[in-house]
């Protein structure tokens, strides 16, 4: 699989868009849940391929970070920067991710974006037993850039 073409960002932005519409026609406000079991068989699907693994021993901002790595070597985004505030808060920033456009205009319409990067990274900590807190703090659509804080419960 390795010599396959790469997907364009734009052609994922576009799919993305159209799945998140579709689902939320169908589901309403149940699609924010749907949403979240797509991070979970993401993480499930993630493991079995064995793309990324889960150090039950691990501080779970580095579980956070090395799920970002791995979102980040996949193309989803350019560049992700984690600032660890401490052992359980951290400011979270993404830049250049593939699916703005359409996250923008989903939210622009009143609907659920897929938010793949929250809800996998949600699902690892819910299967480590922990519970996160999530604040968006910051974003710029032109620019394609995120900034999330991150705190452990």
């Amino acid at each position: 699989m390795g010599d396959l073409n790469l997907i364009k960002p734009e052609f994922f932005d576009t799919i993305n868009y159209s799945i998140c519409k579709a689902v939320n026609e169908r589901l309403g406000e149940d699609a924010k849940d749907l949403f979240k079991r797509v991070g979970e068989c993401h993480l499930d699907e993630a493991l079995e391929r064995g793309l990324f693994t889960l150090g039950l021993d691990e501080k779970p901002l580095d579980t956070l970070i090395r799920l970002a790595k791995y979102l980040e070597s996949t193309g989803y985004m350019k560049k992700i920067l984690i600032n660890k505030l401490s052992d359980k808060e951290a400011i979270v920033e993404m830049k250049g991710v593939s699916v703005t456009d359409s996250s923008a205009k989903l939210l622009g319409e009143g609907k659920h974006p897929s938010h793949f990067m929250t809800n996998i990274m949600f699902a690892a900590l819910r299967r480590l037993g922990i519970q996160a807190d999530l604040r968006d703090m910051e974003y710029n659509v032109k620019e394609a850039r995120f900034k999330e804080y991150w705190k452990i419960l």
